[in-house]
Order: C-alpha cells, then structure tokens, then sequence
C-alpha cells in the first residue's frame, strides 16, 4: 500500500496531460448531455461507461493500429478486421455491463435494456466516435516520434560530421608530429655511431652497449609493416641485444636461458611483445640466482605460436608490479588477433612468476 501511495503522485505527473484532457473531456460532454435532454446518469454509470471508452481509445492507439501497420501492404483489411473486432468486442462488453448494472444493482436509470435499432446504432456511434479520436491521437503520438527521431538522426550526424572532423584534425597533428620525429632519430643515430667509434678501442664494453642500444632503437622505430606486422625473427634479434645490455648492466651477473627453434621464426607478429615480456623480467624478477634462473622460451610448429617466460619474482624490489605492460599486451593481441590469441600469467606458490602467450593459427 505504501508503495501504491508512494508511486502515485509520479504517475499523475507523468499522465497528468492525458487525465486533464479526460477531466475537461468528460465535464464538457456530461453537461452538453444534461443540458440538451434535461436527464442526468448516476456517477457509477458515468464511471463504468467512460472507463469502457477511455480503454477503448488506448487498446485502438497503443495495440490495434500499430499491429495493423506492422505490415502496409495488408492494411487494406487488417484496419477494417481490427476495427470490426473492437466494435463488437465494445458492444458485447457494454451490453454486458449494462445488464449487470441495471439488473443486480440498480444503478441504470432505465427499467429495461432493450436490443432495439436505437441501441445498436447509440453503441456503434460511441464506438466509432472514441475509434476515430483515436486514430488521430496515434497518427499524432507517431508524427512527433518520427520527428524526435530525425531530430536525434540530425543531431548524430552532426556529431559524425564533428567526430570525422576531430580524427582529420589529429591525424594532421600526428602526421606533423612524424615528420618532425624523422629528423630526430637520424640525429641520434649520427650521434651514437660517432660516440660509438671513439670509444670502442679505450671502452669496448660500453661501445658494444652503445651500439646495441643504437640498433634496439632503431628497430623500435621501423620495426612495423603498413599491417603493424614484423618478423619474430627481427625481434628475436633485438631481444638478444636487450638481454646483452642488460648483462653489461650487471656485469654478466644477470642468468636468463632464451630458448627458441633455429631458423623457424620467419613469420609475421606484432613487434616489441617479446621485449616488453623480457623488461617486465628484468624489472620486477630476480635474475641474480645462478640455481633459479630465468626462462623464456620461444615454440613455433604448424598450428601456432606459443612464448612462455618463467622468473623469481624479487621480493625487495622498490617498483609496485601494476602488469600494466601485460594488461598492454593484451590489449594489442585481441586487437590484432582477436580470439586467436590470448595471454595468461601469475605467481604460483613457489615464488616464480609465469607469463604464457599463445596464438593459434598457421604460422606458416
């Protein structure tokens, strides 16, 4: 009940265009009635008979018509059925009701109910009257929902035509801001490979690290096909370079077993996964144990591409691990891949964290 009482002020807000129009609707014609015959109904039977015209009003706007319309080719006699059904239906259930009102509860001023021409024709004329009003209601509900919906077409074409313009405008700036990147690489290139040869006789160690650096680098750059496909084995390469640096770092103190199948890697993948797997190694693993030492391994055949790393994760490191590299890498399989690819990873109870990324398809 309090639910009832709860809902009610919001259902007379929102219907409160329709229940005024009723109330003004109802008023007028009780007292145009009164007023030409001089006879006045009693309330109970102005109830029962307007709520039997006001359901009938919205049964033909809401559910006839729109099943009428839902095939225009069969209009022709769905809306004459449908009508005739609602007709019959209305004097059916009024003849009903009457008869009910007059004879179990006295509350119809006639004595008897007589199926007479005058009747039939009072029935069908109110039926025909509320149909019709009807009908105009739905045509004008329908005209101002086509409108509300064009309005929104309009308007999401407009925001296309905005949102095309925006992509035009940063494709521009990121054009610009390529052209621009081309002269800054070759400038560092030129720069490393004069730093390169007049180190490499007094420093070699940090020569080979420079020049290492210098071919990891530029990989980075033009390590994609107009696809944003590379050769595995290319990264396969550069990945050697990453871990060579990184042993330089440490002074060989770094222990990472790379393993993959020799000669078998000429196929296409989305560039630098493997290095982002091996700097996530390198951050947050310990590498430093020569009787837990790290593993990434590398298996192509027939059906697929499968790479694995394993490490001891490193219990004082200062970094918190967010995975957002991984969280990255897969981000970039399923766009590239979709379902053909995934990547699983985490800690298991011995301490060593364990990365796996699969792609099934003909490698070949």
């Amino acid at each position: 009940m309090e639910r009832i009482l709860y809902q009610f002020p919001k259902f007379i807000n929102r219907y409160r265009i329709h229940i005024l129009s009723w109330s003004i609707y109802i008023f007028y014609e009780v007292f145009i009635v009164e007023l030409i015959s001089g006879t006045r109904g009693s309330l109970s039977t102005y109830i029962v008979h307007y709520m039997f015209n006001i359901v009938l009003f919205y049964i033909h706007a809401h559910v006839v018509l729109p099943e009428v319309f839902k095939k225009p080719r069969q209009v022709f006699w769905r809306l004459p059925a449908g009508v005739a059904g609602e007709v019959i239906l209305y004097f059916l259930t009024l003849y009903a009701v009457d008869y009910l009102l007059m004879k179990y509860f006295h509350l119809m001023v006639e004595v008897t109910l007589t199926l007479n021409k005058l009747f039939f024709v009072k029935i069908i004329y109110r039926s025909f009257y509320f149909i019709g009003f009807s009908t105009g209601y739905y045509f004008l509900i329908t005209f101002i929902k086509e409108r509300i919906l064009n309005e929104k077409l309009e308007k999401q074409k407009l925001n296309d035509i905005i949102d095309q313009q925006k992509v035009k405008n940063e494709l521009n700036t990121a054009v610009n801001a390529y052209l621009k990147a081309q002269i800054n690489p070759h400038f560092l290139f030129n720069t490393l490979n004069y730093i390169y040869n007049n180190i490499r006789k007094t420093a070699p160690k940090a020569a080979e690290a420079i020049i290492t650096l210098s071919d990891m680098m530029r990989y980075a750059i033009k390590s994609e096909n107009p696809e944003g496909l590379g050769l595995l084995s290319d990264e396969i390469e550069q990945l050697e370079n990453l871990i060579v640096l990184h042993q330089l770092r440490q002074e060989d103190a770094l222990y990472l077993h790379l393993n993959y199948p020799a000669g078998n890697c000429e196929i296409s993948f989305i560039p630098l996964i493997l290095l982002t797997l091996a700097e996530n190694m390198f951050k947050h693993g310990n590498l430093s144990k020569i009787s837990c030492p790290a593993l990434f391994t590398i298996k192509v055949n027939e059906s697929g591409l499968e790479i694995s790393t394993s490490n001891l994760i490193n219990e004082v490191s200062e970094v918190v691990n967010t995975h957002l590299g991984l969280e990255n890498i897969k981000q970039r399989l399923h766009h590239t891949y979709g379902e053909r690819a995934a990547i699983h990873y985490g800690a298991d109870a011995e301490n060593y964290f364990h990365v796996k990324v699969s792609l099934n398809y003909d490698c070949r």
